[in-house]
């Protein structure tokens, strides 16, 4: 396994947003000798942040320019794009340094540039795309329960987001934006993808203390995945929006992640079962839970040696074990 210490700094880019601080604190719990490298707009923010977790350096950053308008001399370790870059100078910049990048925000219509990037640097350092739910958590969690049945006949994800728990203004615009100016949701039904018109673009869920929620389907990546890792006829994600069990009972806003698997057990039990992941510091921590074990796996900060290229989804990288044994140290609760 790799020495955090040993590595150049991990730049991240957009480190003052709600994700960004949540995955910069997350890493610096994980790994408290690995360098940072904080990237923001608001740089009185970012140099608070730095002094906070330690081990931390500022810079500002212009996503606009060739090169970020860093200091050609400094080397990092990988690039972390919290933040939208149409540019894609980001990732240039991560492929001339030789380094893993990670792109948070792209829906599944909108990965072609990322991809015909890739196809003309196939050898470069890899790219992880990462413009899941909850940083990946909810696929990996339902992949790592896909692994106990011998067929999947489908995968369907609810996620309820509490109103008290909002979700940064960079996420809220990612979803604006991909339920704005993209196409239906996908969703894969009866074997065969489809754009999902009404009435198949919602359903209803229950949420952990039996509310029954309105939702909508979401094109997020999580599809891609669920539907290329799985042999399953039906693949969706719908987001809901209410109060949390947790708010009810008047705590903090928690998110809920509810995965409903139905097929047969290896033990030969048939049929739809549930299960549910709440973690109690809401949205944007399971977020960055989730980004920060993909950095780890990026880095060879994990179980696995780190990847010198290729093209990847979180399933591709991470093992879905090795999540679920990072959420209970969170306190997550499965």
């Amino acid at each position: 396994m790799t020495n955090a210490a040993s590595l150049p700094p991990a730049l991240i880019l957009g480190a003052t947003g709600s994700l960004g601080v949540r995955t910069v604190r997350m890493l610096r719990r994980l790994h408290p000798e690995l360098p940072l490298v904080l990237a923001a707009r608001d740089m009185e923010k970012a140099d608070a942040l730095a002094r906070d977790v330690g081990h931390a350096t500022t810079t500002p950053v212009d996503i606009t320019a060739p090169g970020l308008g860093l200091d050609p001399a400094a080397r990092h370790s990988i690039v972390v794009t919290a933040l939208r870059d149409l540019s894609l100078n980001s990732v240039r910049y991560a492929r001339d340094q030789g380094i893993p990048y990670v792109a948070l925000s792209d829906g599944v219509f909108e990965l072609g540039p990322l991809i015909a990037h890739h196809a003309h640097n196939a050898k470069a350092a890899p790219i992880l795309l990462l413009g899941h739910s909850n940083g990946g958590v909810p696929t990996l969690a339902a992949l790592h329960f896909a692994s106990e049945f011998e067929t999947v006949e489908a995968i369907e994800l609810g996620l309820l987001f509490d109103p008290g728990d909002p979700f940064g203004a960079a996420s809220a615009k990612d979803l604006e934006r991909i339920n704005h100016i993209g196409p239906r949701p996908l969703v894969k039904e009866d074997g065969q993808w489809q754009w999902a018109e009404q009435p198949l673009a919602t359903r209803s869920f229950t949420s952990i203390d039996g509310t029954s929620h309105e939702a909508h389907a979401a094109g997020l990546q999580d599809v891609l995945s669920l539907g290329s890792a799985t042999q399953a006829a039906r693949i969706r994600i719908d987001l809901a929006g209410g109060l949390t069990a947790a708010a009810k009972r008047g705590g903090s806003p928690s998110v809920e992640v509810i995965i409903e698997i139905t097929g047969t057990k290896k033990t030969g039990e048939t049929g739809r079962f549930r299960y549910e992941l709440v973690d109690p510091e809401g949205y944007a921590a399971m977020s960055a839970r989730g980004v920060a074990v993909a950095i780890e796996c990026l880095l060879g900060l994990g179980t696995r040696q780190a990847p010198r290229s290729g093209l990847f989804l979180p399933e591709t990288l991470i093992e879905p074990g090795y999540l679920m044994r990072r959420l209970e140290v969170f306190r997550v609760t499965i």
